[in-house]
């Protein structure tokens, strides 16, 4: 054996594992990280991922979106409801007539989507509540 070649072996195995300590994350990997995940089609599957979480969210959004609109005609045929009734009993007591007040005045608004929708079947439990109330009067 000659001088060089214990330190040669020596290398070897730190090369062999250095191959060996892969990622499917571009960002960390190197050139060998990256041509490994590229033959096994691990950025492939990486990118199929987040196309589905995006599709997933998109969804998501779409559903809540059109949950609120539903919410908020609702709401809007709620308050019709009210200020006929308001009307067919001639407005009420003082108490009565500021609680209808609140609820015709109340715009419900959130930060978030999620935010908004909870405002919204807020308002459209005491809309309910108030409508029921005044049927009760009037009837």
């Amino acid at each position: 054996m000659t001088k060089g070649t214990p330190t040669r072996f020596a290398a070897l195995p730190c090369l062999l594992l250095a191959g060996c300590q892969t990622t499917t994350d571009p960002a960390d990997g190197g050139f060998f990280a990256g041509v490994s995940g590229i033959t096994t089609g691990a950025y492939d599957d990486r990118i199929a991922a987040a196309e589905g979480d995006v599709a997933t969210a998109e969804a998501r959004n779409e559903a809540l979106a059109a949950q609120i609109r539903n919410s908020e005609s609702e709401l809007a045929q709620l308050k019709l409801n009210i200020l006929q009734q308001r009307d067919a009993i001639g407005g009420g007591d003082a108490a009565t007539a500021a609680r209808i007040d609140r609820v015709l005045n109340d715009t419900p608004t959130g930060a978030n989507p999620d935010a908004k929708l909870t405002t919204l079947q807020k308002s459209i439990a005491e809309a309910r509540a108030l409508s029921a109330d005044l049927a009760k009067l009037s009837g």
